[in-house]
């Protein structure tokens, strides 16, 4: 059974800033609520398929130090290929692209640390029904998902224009806390 600790940390967990919530705002201040519609059910996927594997995997990946050392690189490397790309996209073609969008979330998501946390943290590793615990997460992290885009709709029109920008700038401070999280212990 779940429990209301874990809808309460997951919710907690999904309204920080992160990779995905901030690519999610982002699409939401570029593409306009409507072409962004369907971002947050890329987010849910990418958790349902990462949150699926860590929970499976969790033993092993909280024992094996060479391969969260490889999982914080793989997510560093992504992060500053998504910033970079984010960085060079001018905001006129950026209006038409819910489809890289979608991709974008979506793998961004499966290489989110939040990810790793619940599979292996907050679920708890005997949980009779751990497709229920990630369903839960799932579906709260949907709801969350339309808060961040909704929340980037609504940034004023003269300021969207620098949102891939900041975004770009955000992603790189995450891939760098990557990158130092898979050689500095406890980052």
């Amino acid at each position: 059974m779940v429990t209301a600790a874990f809808v309460a940390t997951s919710a907690m967990v999904l309204l920080m800033p992160g990779p995905t919530n901030t690519m999610l705002a982002a699409s939401g201040a570029t593409l306009g609520w409507r072409k962004a519609a369907l971002l947050p059910v890329a987010e849910a996927m990418g958790y349902a398929v990462a949150i699926s594997i860590f929970a499976l995997f969790a033993s092993i990946a909280k024992n094996d130090a060479a391969a969260m050392t490889a999982l914080r690189l793989v997510a560093a490397v992504w992060l500053l290929h998504t910033a970079l790309h984010l960085w060079r996209t001018p905001f006129a073609s950026a209006t038409t692209r819910p489809r890289e969008a979608f991709a974008r979330v979506f793998v961004t998501t499966l290489l989110n640390p939040k990810a790793m946390l619940v599979g292996t943290v907050l679920i708890p590793a005997d949980a009779a029904m751990t497709s229920l615990w990630i369903a839960t997460f799932v579906s709260l992290s949907t709801l969350a998902g339309y808060v961040w885009m909704l929340a980037g709709s609504l940034v004023p029109f003269g300021l969207r224009r620098h949102a891939y920008k900041a975004t770009s700038v955000i992603l790189g401070g995450f891939s760098i806390a990557a990158a130092a999280g898979a050689f500095v212990p406890g980052v």
